[in-house]
Parts: C-alpha cells; structure tokens; sequence
C-alpha cells in the first residue's frame, strides 16, 4: 500500500507544476498567434533598412564620380507584379550605379561604352562596385532588367535633382518606396507636395 502511495505522488502533478506547465502552453500560443499576424520580418521596416543601405551607397557613389547617376530612361515601365505594372528606368540605375554590372541604365553612357546588366563583372566593372555583397532579397531580375526592389518586390522609385526643373524635394535626390500603398503608383516625390495623403504609406528620404 505504501509503495502504491508513493508511486502516485511521484508521477502526479503538483499545484506549482500544473501553473508552470500551462503557462507555458500560454507564452507558446501567443508566440505562435504573432507570428501568424506577423510573419517574418517587417516589409516596412525591411526597406526602411535597404532605402537607407541605398543612401549611404549613393553617397559613396558621389565621393567616387563627383555627381548622383542619373536614370537614362526614367519612364521605362514594365509588369513587375501580376497586373501591376511600374516604372523601372530609375530602379535599373541604382541597379548598375551600386553595383558596376553594365551601365546602359544611366544617362550620359552611349555607343561602345554602353553595356547591359548580367550578373558578370569584368576588370572595368568590378571598379566601378560600390555595394559590395548585395543581398539576394534586394535586387530581382524582370525579362531582361535587373533592378533594386523594396522588400514588396517593387522597384525603387529615384530622381536626381535638377535645379531648374526642380524635379525633386531634396536638393540632391528623392528615393523612395510605394510601401504598402496600392493606389497612388504612378505618383512622383513633387505630387506629395500639393498632397501630403498621397505618400503618407511610402518609405522615402524626405
């Protein structure tokens, strides 16, 4: 009889026991809930952290050349998402300005020089690198354009700044993202001047 008793309190549960374990299984539902409502890191925030890599990357790309590269076809467009279709002259600059691969994307290259983007860097290219070990999640191939995208899969919008056509809200260049805004995808920096509503969802530098 006593070896019966104690054989049940050894493989029963305790009051303190039964609390620890079901809070437990409290902490791990909320866990499992947030990442439900959650996954994975925040897009937002994610291309907050590239808009701001793209920055600095510019900022070295002055030091290097002495000028911002400028998009050579700024209202190229073409479908990037299912149905969405945006522009793309201005994702491709950034593309090759930061990473040397071609530069038939910024103004100013022409005729023999000009060459297009692959994912090979020669010599001449290679020196021209400014953002070095690039993140997969950060630039998409589309047909043949290889552009830099937020983390909606979207490419980033850019304008360097002109001064008499005062193109831009910076004195330098406007970057920016569509972020979560589904509406307004044809809309310039210069358009939230007159409508501070229409980039109140974008990931922008001004």
């Amino acid at each position: 009889m006593k070896a019966r008793l104690l054989l049940r309190r050894a493989t029963g549960f305790t009051l303190l026991q039964t609390v620890i374990v079901v809070a437990i299984i409290a902490l791990l539902a909320s866990l499992v809930l947030s990442i439900n409502v959650h996954p994975g890191p925040s897009k937002p925030r994610t291309t907050a952290v590239t808009l701001q890599a793209i920055d600095s990357s510019l900022e070295r790309y002055l030091t290097r050349f002495g000028e911002y590269p400028e998009p050579a076809n700024p209202d190229e467009t073409a479908e990037v998402l299912p149905g969405k279709t945006y522009r793309i002259g201005a994702a491709k600059c950034l593309y090759q300005a930061l990473t040397g691969d071609g530069n038939d994307a910024i103004k100013g290259v022409s005729g023999e020089d000009a060459s297009s983007s692959n994912r090979t860097w020669d010599d001449a290219e290679l020196k021209k690198l400014i953002f070095k070990d690039m993140p997969l999640n950060m630039w998409r191939k589309i047909g043949n354009h290889y552009l830099i995208v937020d983390a909606f899969g979207r490419p980033f919008q850019y304008l360097k700044a002109d001064p008499e056509k005062k193109n831009t809200l910076n004195t330098t260049y406007d970057l920016w993202s569509y972020g979560e805004d589904e509406t307004h995808l044809r809309a310039t920096s210069k358009d939230t001047e007159a409508d501070p509503a229409i980039g109140a969802k974008w990931i922008k530098n001004w």
